[in-house]
Formats: structure tokens, C-alpha cells, sequence
């Protein structure tokens, strides 16, 4: 029977023994070994030395300090809980984030489950580590080990928990940490926090104090798009808090995200009038807000609004010298909402008709010109925009085309954080504005700037699907796409108006290939159309994935159906229409070219129901001008070459305009041009179609508006 060991107050461990007899070569062997572990277990779980316990902040990690005798390190910002920011950006498919190769890891995956999870030494272990990877750049490696240890926490959650899964996970400082840094160097790149750590003494500071801090890496990653340039970003970043005084450090973070992420490349404007090249810095501009918000002057608060609606304020095109003189204007200072402030610009409707005038001509194109001289559309647009985002109002300029050419209007958060989107629009077919994301400065369509005012997207539901998104990419990286799939499922079930969510979803669809049954794709189109039922641009989507995923398992008939049936709630929300135009006539010439394109595959077998679907289309949408331009271009594609069946389209085309067109534009000079063009473009089907003398006549008719529009000059 073996002897029992001594208690652990010897420095060498003892070896059980035989009563008979000592085994000395055994017992030396067995010391060395057990000596041998115990220097293994020892380096794996001290304390780094040069790592100081912090005050501990419940679902927050404080980044430990770290002795840098040789570098300044960045102030200390107190930290927050972790909390979401709005999503990257509406409009476009993300670019699929690429799976990092397998590695080998030479150090153990970190644990996150059990009792691990609320040891308070894991947190520092992670800073410490991350902290290393400055020095020696291995960040594939260190998100290796996150994933690895991160996989089997998931995984052992239940799915009988729904969307509240992952909760009590989160609520572990170690496991949002971990969470948030895996997150971080997926977003930004190995490679770029390679280039990011040789940064010189600002930066790398500023990312030895992210590393601990789960809300700061959450906040820049999930606002991050990949158009943003990660390294750039962060270097402007650590300028501006380099900037910030002993009392301002972590009051600002909001805000310097938003200036690092629209600041990542050169801000330029040119000023409407006098051409005058402006630029603006993202120190000049982070000073600004930050005096203004110090002096009590502002409206909006830049320390509380996320870093996605703040992009929306930061990017203005106006020089801080113009958003001061806004600032002190009396009649902008008493405005309780933004949108009398279109009004306070005088149209001029000599820059229209180019009439003579004794009005002063604008030569400088500045907020305070045209407050004082006046101007058309894009002037108060840009004014309305640039002076509330002067205030720390979130705004947009946006343009669109209509009935009466093309128009510019503005949009602006409300204090009740819902976007008003109709200042300055006329209602006469401007449904469909565009503008320009300051933070990737690409055209965007309105209701992505519209859908940022979502209720749904401040709620604790949004918040859980994002997270639940987070730890769908984890289970993809390991392999499980099964296990993806539910936490994707999940995500949409949270926040059914995540759209993120539900593109991860179909991606994670696509990627199952035949697992997917055509009943679940079925559920899917079913599902996205009930959740964006007013937001038709989303019902688009879901019908890209019908069209993919599901006409190949339906007849032509059953497909022609499907794509009627999307044009018909078109037009029936049409005429549903109250006073207020909102008539997404965009939307419609899609629904009309998905019809055709479907009849196109047999143009001879469907040639009448090609005709009758582009008369109807026609008919149905005369009042609007630019759709029955577009329309027009797509019936003549498809009857070209066909003599017989463009006869019947110079016809068509002549009899609606002649019904419902012709003599409808007035002394409206806006109209008048738009009105001219149209003809001229009905003037150049009948020449490609040899019609000459109905060409001539559309000609004169022309000719008489425009005689019309030159005596408004005089």
C-alpha cells in the first residue's frame, strides 16, 4: 500500500514509496518530471509582474497600467459598461470577414468557462498578452487562442435560452474582454495593428489602453465599414485624445470615433458659389465641438450620441469658422427644431430663369452669404444641413429627382432621435433622395440614413442581436456552421429590423448549401417582407433572395406571378398614398424590369404579355416624369428589332403622353424643363424607329417651350 505524500511545504516533491524498499532511480526520474510540470503550471498562471490590479467596474474591464519608462502612455479614461453602437453601414452587403488560416498555437487557447470566468486574473492575462502583441505583432496567433477558448464557452450554452443565451456569459469582465478583442483584430487586421504598433509614442499607447477596454473596441469595431482606413483611423484617433486635458480624458470617446472614422482620408469640399476649394482636419474640427460643447452652446450633446449618428455632425462641409458664425446667429440660436431653418434662406428665382436683376450676386458661397443674399434649393439644403450639424445636430443634404428636375432638401435627427426626412421637399414625386455618407463619402440612399432614427435599433434587442452576431462569427470560425445558423436565427428573432442580422443569415444560408430545404428559404422571404413592411427598400432584398434561392424550383408562370404581385403592392401603396407623396417610384422601374426580364427569356411566346406588362407600366405611371423616362428606355430594349411590336411603342408611348402629359406644365418653369426634356427624348425613339414625320412635330413642340422658358430670362 502506498504511503500518503507530505504536505506541500517542501521544495521537492516526494514520491510515494514501498514500505519494503526505496526506488532511487524511480524517485529521481518522477522528482524531475513533477518538477518539470510544476515550473509549466507556474509560468501559465502567475500574474505578469509589471501588471497593477485596478478598480474593478462591473461588465467593464479597466485596461491594467503598464510601466512604459520610455514611452508616455495615454491617460486613463474611466471605463464604461459595454454598450452597442449602431451597425456599419444600410445600403451595401458587407464584405464577408475573411476566416483566419489555421495557425499553429504554441501557448493553450485562453478558458473562458467555469470558474475562469470570473477569476480576475484572466482579464489582466488578456491585456498583458495583447499588450505583447505590440511588441511582437503575432495577432493571428492571439486571436486563434480567443476563438479556441471562446468556441466551447458558446457552445455550452443553451439554445432553450433563445435570444437570452449568451447573457450570463456577457456578464463575465473576462469573457467580454475576450469577446471585444477577438472583434477588434478581425475588424481592423493583423496587419494593420502591425503598421498601427510602429505608430510612433501616440498610438500604440492609445491601443495599450483599448486592449483593456471591451466598450471602446466594441464601439470603433461595430462602427467601422470597410471602406474605413483602420490604421489611419486609429492614428487620428490617438491625436485627439493626446489633445484632451487631465479633466476632459473619456468624456470625448464618442466623439473622437466619429472624427476618426470620417477623418481617415481628406475631408474637401468646393463652396457652391465662387468655387472657393475648403478643407477641414480632424484636430481643428474635434476642438470645435469640443469648445462649443464646454461653453454650453450646442444642441445636440457629442459626449452621449453614438459615434454613427455623430459622423453625421463631424462631417460638415463648412470651415469651423462658418459653424462659429452659425453658432452666434440669433435666429438660429431660438430654434427649437431644425427645419424653419431651410426657410430662413430667400429663394432667388433669378439663379432659375436667369432673369436680370439688381440683387447682389454671391462670390464667396459661405453660411453667412447665403443667409444674407439668398439663393434656390441646394443652398438652403446646404445651409439647413451645415448650420445644424454646426449646433451638434446630426443632418444630411440630400438631393432627388421629381416632377420638376432635380431638387435638394435636408434631413435631421430630432430630439426624439428619429430623423426627419421632409424639410424642403416637394411633393411631387420626390420619393427617392440621395446622399453622401461623410464616413465613406459613397452615395447612399435616404432610408439608410432613415433607418438610423429606428426605435428598434436603440433597444436592448438590438443590442443582443449584435452580440448574438459577434458569437455567430465565432462558431463559423470553428467550423460549426450548424451552430452559426442558430445563433443567426436568433439574431433576426431579436431585432427582426437588424439588417446585418439577416444578411449574415442568408450568407449562412448560401454557405449550407442543400442542407437548406426550399420551406426554410420560403420562411426567410416570408419573414424579411413582414419585418420590413415599411421599408420597402428591405422587401427588395427579399425578393433578390426569392429570385435566387427559389425561382429555380418555380415555373415561368409562378415566377412572372411573384414578380406581379411585388409590383401590385407597389402601386397599390401608391394609391394608398395620403396628401404627402412618398411614392417609391424607383422601386417600381425595378419591379417593372424584373417582370420584363422574366418575359425576355421567351420573347416570342410572351411578346403580347411583354407589350400589355409595358403599356400597364406606361398608364400607370405617367404623373411621374423621371420613372416614365426610364420606363420608356425599358420597353423600347424590349421590343428592338421587332417592327411590328415598335410600331405598337411609338403608339403606346405618343397616346399616354398626349393624354396625360401634354399641356399639364403651366407657367411652372421647373416643369417647363423638365416637360421639354421628355420630348426630346420621345423625339429620339421615333427617329430610331424611322418615324420621321412624327419626329418633326415632337421637334416643334419642343422648340415652343423652350421660346416659352427664354422670355422668363428677359
Amino acid at each position: 500500500m502506498a504511503s500518503q505524500p507530505s504536505p506541500p511545504k517542501k521544495t521537492a516533491p516526494i514520491l510515494a514509496h514501498r514500505r519494503s524498499q526505496t526506488n532511487w532511480p524511480l524517485l529521481l526520474i518522477g522528482g524531475a518530471v513533477l518538477a518539470a510540470a510544476g515550473w509549466f503550471v507556474w509560468q501559465n498562471t502567475r500574474r505578469p509582474p509589471e501588471v497593477v490590479v485596478v478598480k474593478e467596474v462591473p461588465k467593464a474591464v479597466e485596461a491594467p497600467k503598464v510601466v512604459e519608462p520610455e514611452t508616455k502612455p495615454v491617460a486613463v479614461v474611466e471605463p464604461k459598461t459595454v454598450t452597442p453602437v449602431a451597425p456599419p453601414k444600410m445600403a451595401e452587403v458587407p464584405k464577408a470577414e475573411p476566416v483566419v488560416a489555421p495557425v499553429v498555437v504554441e501557448s493553450k487557447p485562453y478558458v473562458f468557462a467555469g470558474a475562469a470566468l470570473n477569476d480576475p486574473k484572466l482579464p489582466l492575462l488578456l491585456v498583458a498578452d495583447a499588450r505583447e502583441r505590440l511588441k511582437d505583432g503575432k495577432w493571428e496567433d492571439h486571436l486563434v487562442r480567443l476563438q479556441k477558448g471562446l468556441l466551447p464557452a458558446l457552445a455550452a450554452t443553451s439554445s432553450t435560452d433563445g435570444v437570452e443565451r449568451h447573457n450570463r456569459l456577457w456578464e463575465s469582465r473576462a469573457f467580454a474582454l475576450g469577446m471585444t478583442q477577438a472583434l477588434f483584430i478581425r475588424r481592423v487586421g493583423a496587419e494593420n495593428l502591425r503598421t498601427a504598433a510602429q505608430g510612433g509614442e501616440q498610438l500604440p499607447a492609445l491601443l495599450s489602453e483599448l486592449l483593456g477596454r471591451p466598450d471602446l473596441l466594441e464601439k470603433f469595431a461595430l462602427t467601422l465599414k470597410v471602406e474605413d482606413d483602420a490604421t489611419e483611423a486609429l492614428r487620428v484617433w490617438a491625436r485627439l485624445v493626446a489633445d484632451d486635458t487631465p479633466a476632459q480624458l473619456g468624456r470625448y470617446d464618442n466623439l473622437q470615433i466619429a472624427c476618426a472614422l470620417v477623418f481617415d482620408q481628406p475631408l474637401r469640399w468646393s463652396r457652391f458659389d465662387g468655387g472657393e476649394a475648403c478643407s477641414a482636419d480632424a484636430l481643428t474640427r474635434y476642438r470645435y465641438f469640443k469648445t462649443a460643447t464646454e461653453a454650453g452652446r450646442l444642441v445636440g450633446d457629442v459626449r452621449k450620441a453614438p459615434p454613427g449618428d455623430l459622423v453625421w455632425v463631424v462631417g460638415a462641409t463648412a470651415t469651423e469658422d462658418e459653424m462659429s458664425w452659425a453658432l452666434a446667429n440669433p435666429k438660429l440660436r431660438s430654434l427649437s427644431e431644425w427645419s424653419p431653418s431651410y426657410g430662413l434662406i430667400r429663394y432667388r428665382m433669378d439663379y432659375v430663369t436667369q432673369e436680370k436683376t439688381k440683387l447682389a450676386k454671391p462670390t464667396e458661397g459661405t453660411l453667412k452669404e447665403i443667409f444674407e443674399l439668398g439663393g434656390i434649393c441646394m443652398h438652403q439644403a446646404h445651409f439647413a444641413a451645415n448650420t445644424a450639424r454646426a449646433f451638434g445636430i446630426p443632418a444630411a443634404y440630400v438631393t432627388g429627382d421629381g416632377n420638376r428636375g432635380g431638387h435638394a432638401w435636408f434631413a435631421y435627427q430630432r430630439k426624439d432621435k428619429e430623423w426627419n426626412m421632409n424639410t424642403g421637399r416637394y411633393n411631387d414625386g420626390y420619393a427617392c433622395g440621395h446622399t453622401t455618407d461623410p464616413q465613406t463619402r459613397r452615395p447612399i440612399g435616404e432610408f439608410e440614413v432613415q433607418i438610423l432614427g429606428d426605435a428598434q435599433r436603440r433597444g436592448e434587442r438590438f443590442a443582443k442581436s449584435q452580440r448574438l452576431q459577434l458569437a455567430a462569427q465565432i462558431f463559423a470560425d470553428g467550423g460549426n456552421i450548424e451552430a452559426q445558423h442558430d445563433c443567426l436565427r436568433l439574431a433576426v428573432l431579436a431585432a427582426n429590423r437588424c439588417l446585418e442580422a439577416w444578411r449574415a443569415y442568408a450568407a449562412c444560408l448560401e454557405a449550407l448549401g442543400p442542407k437548406v430545404k426550399t420551406d426554410e428559404w420560403k420562411l426567410f422571404v416570408l419573414e424579411m417582407r413582414r419585418a420590413f413592411d415599411e421599408w420597402p427598400d428591405m422587401r427588395e432584398l427579399a425578393d433578390d433572395m426569392e429570385a435566387k434561392h427559389l425561382f429555380p424550383t418555380m415555373t415561368q408562370d409562378e415566377i412572372f406571378l411573384s414578380c406581379k404581385r411585388a409590383y401590385d403592392r407597389l402601386i397599390s401603396e401608391k394609391k394608398r398614398r395620403g396628401d404627402y407623396d412618398r411614392t417609391r417610384y424607383d422601386l417600381i422601374q425595378k419591379a417593372v424590369e424584373r417582370e420584363s426580364s422574366v418575359l425576355m427569356a421567351d420573347r416570342a411566346k410572351n411578346a403580347e404579355k411583354l407589350a400589355s406588362m409595358h403599356r400597364r407600366a406606361l398608364e400607370d405611371n405617367a404623373d411621374h416624369l423621371p420613372t416614365f423616362r426610364a420606363l420608356l428606355e425599358g420597353y423600347y430594349q424590349a421590343v428592338k428589332g421587332d417592327s411590328r411590336m415598335e410600331a405598337a411603342f411609338l403608339s403606346e408611348m405618343e397616346r399616354v403622353y398626349r393624354r396625360k402629359l401634354g399641356g399639364t406644365a403651366g407657367a411652372d418653369v421647373f416643369r417647363l424643363k423638365a416637360l421639354a426634356g421628355l420630348l426630346d427624348l420621345i423625339q429620339g425613339y421615333f427617329e430610331k424607329c424611322d418615324d420621321v414625320e412624327r419626329a418633326r412635330r415632337l421637334r416643334l413642340e419642343s422648340e415652343k417651350i423652350q421660346k416659352a422658358l427664354d422670355k422668363m430670362k428677359k
